[in-house]
């Protein structure tokens, strides 16, 4: 019984402090599901840093529907029908080789609106060291529900 006890105190101090371990993601609404999957690869091809959330620290969601809005238009992305629902799977990938050394400590999507960068969707982590000659890809992945 007194284990009981002591486990039950123990776990209402840790859980309390685990809820906000991760990023939370703002209101998106309920129809779409965003993922981003990044990998840096050195000047010789290796895999130097591989990282992927669902969880973003910042959403601009009008400028993000918009975004999807467009790219949805553009018909080339599949759909498929789950349960009754339509969904379309949006995947775009970003390539970037990087000129400089430093730190890199989140993932970002952007658009160019009306001629100046809007965010749309970042991603903030712990970071990763970049060299100059390093590659970063980073695979973004959309759901959207369709009618």
């Amino acid at each position: 019984m007194n284990k009981l006890v002591i486990l039950a105190i123990t776990l209402s101090f840790i859980l309390p402090t685990t809820h906000h371990s991760f990023a939370n993601t703002p209101e998106i609404e309920n129809d779409i599901f965003i993922l981003v999957q990044t990998s840096v690869r050195n000047s010789d091809g290796q895999l130097v840093v591989y990282l992927e959330s669902s969880k973003f620290t910042e959403v601009n969601t009008p400028a993000l529907k918009s975004f999807l809005d467009f790219e949805a238009s553009r018909g080339t992305d599949p759909i498929m029908t789950i349960d009754g629902e339509n969904y379309q799977i949006i995947r775009r990938v970003q390539i970037q080789i990087f000129d400089s050394d430093g730190l890199v400590a989140s993932t970002v999507l952007s658009d160019n609106i009306d001629g100046k960068p809007v965010l749309l969707a970042r991603f903030a982590h712990d970071g990763y060291p970049k060299i100059s000659g390093d590659s970063m890809e980073s695979i973004w992945t959309f759901i959207i529900r369709v009618s």
